[in-house]
């Protein structure tokens, strides 16, 4: 069993058309989102300014394939998902 590590750069709308996007590709076992959060600060409380709560998030997805193959299969339909969502993808071995 090989892991696909990514974070997704975008709203939620992405992430979950991300992940059913990847649902439906041969050879995945496993599509989980394993953390939802927004990675970084947001210091517009202290300026008095208010908070854009429709900026985009950072989703960190596990995707669990059965061999090499499939895993670089999945890394390319990864990017392509990421290019027809206009979302940013970093591949990353650990969040």
């Amino acid at each position: 069993m090989r892991t696909v590590k990514f974070r997704l750069g975008g709203d939620r709308q992405m992430a979950d058309a991300m992940i059913v996007r990847l649902h439906a590709l041969d050879k995945v076992d496993r599509v989980e989102e394993v953390a939802d959060q927004m990675h970084g600060r947001d210091d517009t409380s202290s300026l008095g300014l208010e908070s854009d709560a429709s900026g985009s998030d950072f989703h960190d997805i596990e995707v669990h394939v059965l061999d090499a193959n499939a895993a670089q299969r999945v890394r390319d339909g990864i990017e392509i998902a990421g290019r027809d969502l206009d979302a940013a993808i970093e591949f990353v071995d650990e969040f």
